[in-house]
């Protein structure tokens, strides 16, 4: 456990060096300001840090799905339940009032991304991705170092026109906002269906 919590404060050291969190969370507040945000299902949570977010900011119930937890045993938190299975997630509640899924979908093959979208669009209303921009080719080749040699995580190519297709034939009006910070090109898309939408952002400052 020592070792767990070791890792996990050097991910937290990590996170602040290298993501716009706050930019981020100003994205986030701008398109939930007017809606009620009962459910979230944060798609692979890892260390909770987002969970705790919409939990402090938006009195939310969490689901947090993650398959991080095979391995690790979280620590019991009031309005967070934690999964291993997404698909165990998805048969124990029917719907979200948000999904949120962060710098996840580059780890998941194409096809395996895919039908991630295909079995949420049913469940909600409302979905904000946020991940790398695989068409800023020298941040991305640089975030895919990161992930293998210092994670050794595998990284795929997220093209946020390709999500923006997939949502909007479900139904979906989506933006894309651009939030660099270093070297990384960082992208979050919203995507709302039945409700009005803010216009693209190329940068938020």
């Amino acid at each position: 456990m020592a070792f767990n919590n070791f890792l996990s404060s050097l991910r937290r050291a990590g996170r602040e060096m290298v993501l716009p969190a706050g930019k981020i969370k100003e994205v986030c507040q701008n398109t939930l300001a007017d809606k009620s945000i009962e459910t979230v299902l944060d798609f692979g949570a890892g260390t909770l840090f987002w969970s705790n977010w919409f939990v402090k900011k938006f009195k939310s119930r969490v689901c947090a799905v993650d398959i991080y937890y095979d391995k690790t045993e979280m620590p019991a938190k009031d309005g967070i339940t934690c999964y291993a299975d997404f698909d165990k997630c998805l048969a124990t509640n029917s719907w979200f009032s948000l999904v949120w899924a962060c710098d996840v979908l580059h780890h998941l093959p194409p096809a395996e991304t895919k039908g991630f979208l295909e079995k949420i669009a049913d469940k909600t209303n409302i979905i904000i991705i946020k991940d790398i921009d695989a068409n800023r080719k020298f941040g991305n080749i640089m975030n895919k170092l990161h992930d293998r040699i210092i994670n050794g995580e595998k990284v795929f190519d997220i093209f946020p026109d390709t999500l923006r297709r997939v949502l909007e034939a479900r139904g979906f009006e989506t933006a894309y906002y651009y939030l660099p910070k270093i070297w990384y090109p960082h992208f979050i898309v919203t995507a709302l269906r039945g409700n009005p939408h803010f216009n693209d952002k190329e940068n938020i400052t």
